[in-house]
């Protein structure tokens, strides 16, 4: 496994605790800003992870 597909694991797997942390904050009153921070940072990480060689595009670079 290169390093672009483990990044690419990682990114996968925070994406999908961040959908099960939204869940269970939208669960709870007042949770629906707690969501909405979820979101914020999730785009915050997709835009660094952007800006990694070979990321971008959504693909792993040829190793």
């Amino acid at each position: 496994m290169g390093m672009f597909d483990k990044i690419k694991g990682m990114k996968d797997q925070a994406d999908d605790l961040a959908e099960q942390a939204k869940g269970m904050a939208e669960k709870v009153p007042g949770g629906e800003g707690i969501a909405e921070k979820i979101d914020e940072v999730s785009e915050q990480v997709d835009g660094l992870t952007d800006k990694i060689p070979g990321m971008g595009d959504g693909e792993a670079a040829a190793e």
